[in-house]
């Protein structure tokens, strides 16, 4: 096809489209808004370029040829695609609306897939990201959208957060020691090392946790670690010890006693935010208490 009829396409196709409709080249033409001569041009050009009569003219009017008939789905199909790509500017418009939820990169990806997104959560059509806990803030500070769970406590400013949640943690480690590990017991259960996340993450929580590991008599060093493949050679290499929430899917950890060192979250949203990330912040604030300290 010539270039200049390729660039009248679309016109054409739809012309041919309304003809196929009203049988009647001039009914056609009034229904375009032009007249019949440069219609019936138009649909003269079109089966010049496709090298087929697409219509059979008779006394009455006009109806589709064999050639015709082949050609209407294609011609059909070919003015949805053009719908389709008009329309991108309301799908970015739609996905710039669309919730973004961002969760702590140190909270394993199987116990938010099995534990905190409880069925019957629906948030259909919700974008999900990981990122450090120091990002999300700033995220969440600057997107209406965006919903962020963070490890508490961390700087929040003028953010919406909603109440604090404690997570139950399991001990990941090498160390044979009673169930569930005890105060008592932790010291020897957690051993030389213990894994955490960057303090870069979010500074307030990482110095919690090392003054609650001192107060409890845990001298382990603490080794920031911020690569899920890393932490699991860590752990099965390197055998150093880690905290993990209750139940993770895939490992293998020993219950902490009630209390001991748990994972304490967050839920945030902007204070102006849109009333679909209100209602995802809330529905994920559910599920999140479900996920409490107290469900084991």
């Amino acid at each position: 096809m010539k270039q200049e009829r390729a660039g009248n396409l679309l016109r054409w196709v739809e012309c041919f489209l309304v003809v196929a409709e009203v049988g009647h080249i001039g009914r056609a033409a009034e229904t375009l808004g032009m007249s019949q001569p440069p219609l019936s041009q138009t649909i003269r050009r079109l089966e010049s370029a496709v090298g087929e009569t697409l219509f059979l003219r008779h006394a009455r009017g006009v109806s589709l040829s064999p050639a015709g008939q082949a050609f209407l789905p294609r011609a059909q199909e070919l003015m949805a695609a053009r719908r389709r790509v008009l329309a991108l500017s309301e799908d970015v418009a739609l996905l710039d609306r669309s919730v973004r939820m961002l969760l702590p990169r140190s909270v394993p990806a199987a116990w938010v897939g099995n534990r905190l997104l409880s069925p019957g959560a629906d948030f259909t059509g919700a974008r999900w990201a990981s990122a450090p806990s120091s990002e999300i803030v700033r995220e969440v500070r600057g997107a209406p959208t965006a919903v962020g769970v963070v490890v508490a406590p961390i700087v929040t400013d003028e953010l919406v957060a909603l109440p604090v949640v404690a997570v139950a943690q399991d001990l990941v480690t090498t160390a044979v020691v009673e169930k569930p590990v005890s105060r008592r017991t932790l010291r020897r259960a957690v051993g030389p090392v213990l894994l955490t996340a960057p303090r870069t993450d979010g500074p307030a929580a990482h110095d919690v946790l090392a003054a609650e590991l001192e107060s409890l008599g845990v001298a382990a060093r603490l080794k920031e670690v911020a690569d899920p493949l890393q932490l699991a050679a860590e752990i099965r290499v390197a055998r150093a010890a880690a905290l993990v929430p209750h139940s993770t899917p895939g490992v293998d950890g020993i219950p902490l006693e009630d209390g001991v060192l748990p994972l304490r979250l967050r839920v945030l949203h902007h204070p102006d935010a849109e009333p679909a990330a209100r209602e995802a912040a809330s529905l994920l604030q559910t599920c999140l208490s479900r996920c409490g300290d107290g469900e084991r």
